[in-house]
C-alpha cells in the first residue's frame, strides 16, 4: 500500500505523538508499504527519509481549532500532497493539529481512504470548550467523511464524543511500547548520572505546564526521604507561557536531591526507567500515555493522577492529589510485596496487550480492510453513550 501519515511534529523530534508515528510508520515500511509523513518544517532535521521513512515537510504554523487563530504558511503545498499523492491510505494522527484541520478542510474530495486517529480532543477539557465551541460542533460532520476513526481506548471523552454523534464507523487500537527496547540497558544510569540515594523515583515528559510537574515535586518534597532521588526527564521546548522548566529548574536549584535532564538521549531515558524503583506522573492531559506503558515494561510501578485511560491500565496506582501520590509512594517504597505485584502486572499486561508489532498489525488489517472495501467497525460501536460533560 501507498500510505500517508500525518502528524505535526515527526523525528528528530520526540514526544508521545512522534514516538506512535514512528513506530508505525517504520515498522509498516519495513513490512514492504511505501510510507510517508508529512509534518512540520525543522530546522535540525538533515534527511528526508529516515529508517525507510519519507518525510515531506512544511513550514506551517498556527493554532489549530481555534476560530480567531488560523493556519499560516504553506497551505496549499500539503493539501496539493494529499491530492497528487495517490495515497491508498491517509491517516491523520490527532485532532487539534495543522495537519488534520486542512485535510479536513478537503476531505470530499479526496481519492484515498482517510483514517483519523483521534487522540482525545484535549479542547473538551476545563475551559477550553470555550474556545474550541465552533470546532467541535463542526468535528462530527468531518467525522462522518473519514473512512474510519481510531480510538486509543473505549472509555476516553473522544470515543464518548463520537458515540453521542453516531459515530459507528470506528476501531479501538491502543498505543504500545517495543518490548525488546526494555529488555536490558548498556548504560548503568545511578552512575553515569552521580546518584547514590537508595531511592530512586523518575519522571518523563517536556517542560509542558499541564504535564504536571509541579504537582510531582511537590509529592516528592512531602515524601520527605532523604534516600530517595527525583529525576525529572523532559525538554524545555514549550513557549515560556506554557512551560514549567523555569519553574522546575528552581526546584532542583533549591533541593539537590531533584535532578534535572533536559537532553537525555534515548538510551538513558529507557536506562532511568529500568533503574527506577517508581514512576511518577503528575499529567492533567492524556489520550493514551506511552510513559505509563515503558514503566510498565520495565517493570517499574507507576503512580499517576486521572488523566486519560490511566484507571483501566495496570501495574499502578492512580491518585487524585500530591498528598495521595506521596502516600501511595511511601507505602509501595515500603512494602516489596506490593511493589512487585504491581511490577509483574504491569509486566505481563504490556507483553500481552501493548507490543509494537502486535499493534501494528492492527493498523495494517485496518488499512487493508479500507482498501480491499471490507471494514468492520469494532462490536462496541453498537452500545453508544452519553457524552461526558
Amino acid at each position: 500500500m501507498k500510505i500517508l501519515h500525518t502528524s505535526a511534529f515527526y523525528h528528530p523530534r520526540s514526544g508521545g505523538a512522534e514516538e506512535v508515528v514512528r513506530q508505525l510508520s517504520e515498522r509498516l515500511a519495513a513490512r514492504g508499504h511505501d510510507v510517508t509523513v508529512a509534518t512540520t518544517s525543522l530546522a535540525d532535521r538533515q534527511a528526508h527519509v529516515h529508517n525507510g521513512v519519507r518525510i515531506a515537510q512544511f513550514d506551517i504554523h498556527g493554532v489549530c481549532g481555534h476560530s480567531a487563530l488560523g493556519i499560516r504558511g504553506e497551505k496549499s503545498a500539503f493539501q496539493d500532497l494529499l491530492h497528487i499523492g495517490d495515497w491508498d491510505v491517509i491517516m491523520n494522527y490527532a485532532a487539534q493539529t495543522w495537519p488534520t484541520d486542512l485535510t479536513c478542510r478537503v476531505l470530499s474530495r479526496l481519492k484515498a481512504k482517510t483514517v483519523l486517529a483521534a487522540c482525545g480532543y484535549s479542547g473538551l477539557i476545563g475551559v477550553r470548550p470555550l474556545l474550541y465551541e465552533g470546532y467541535f460542533r463542526r468535528l462530527p460532520h468531518y467525522l462522518r467523511q473519514y473512512s474510519a476513526v481510531v480510538y486509543h481506548s473505549g472509555v476516553y471523552r473522544d470515543k464518548a464524543f463520537g458515540d453521542a454523534h453516531g459515530i459507528r464507523h470506528f476501531q479501538v487500537i491502543p498505543n504500545g511500547v517495543d518490548s525488546l527496547e526494555f529488555e536490558s540497558s548498556a548504560v548503568d544510569f545511578r552512575s553515569a548520572y552521580g546518584i547514590e540515594t537508595r531511592r530512586l523515583l523518575v519522571t518523563i515528559g517536556n517542560h509542558y505546564s499541564n504535564k504536571g510537574h509541579d504537582r510531582v515535586i511537590d509529592a516528592f518534597e512531602q515524601l520527605a526521604d532523604p534516600d530517595a532521588t527525583l529525576v525529572i526527564v523532559g525538554k524545555p521546548s514549550a513557549p515560556w507561557f506554557r512551560s514549567c522548566h523555569r519553574t522546575c529548574m528552581s526546584s532542583a536549584n533549591r533541593n539537590p536531591r531533584i535532578l534535572l535532564l533536559d537532553h537525555a538521549p534515548r538510551s538513558h531515558v529507557v536506562a532511568a526507567l529500568l533503574a527506577a524503583d517508581l514512576f511518577l506522573f503528575g499529567s492533567h492531559i492524556e489520550a493514551f500515555p506511552l510513559v505509563i506503558l515503558e514503566a510498565m515494561a520495565s517493570r517499574t510501578p507507576w503512580i499517576a493522577f486521572p488523566a486519560g485511560n490511566m484507571e483501566e491500565l495496570h501495574g499502578g496506582l492512580v491518585v487524585h492529589s500530591s498528598v495521595e501520590m506521596a502516600s501511595a509512594a511511601r507505602r509501595l517504597l515500603d512494602d516489596p510485596d506490593a511493589h512487585g505485584q504491581l511490577a509483574e502486572a504491569g509486566y505481563r499486561t504490556q507483553r500481552r496487550d501493548y507490543d509494537w508489532e502486535s499493534i501494528v498489525d492492527r493498523y495494517e488489517d485496518l488499512y487493508e480492510s479500507l482498501v480491499a472495501g471490507e471494514f468492520a467497525p469494532d462490536a462496541q460501536s453498537a452500545n453508544l453513550v452519553e457524552a461526558r460533560p
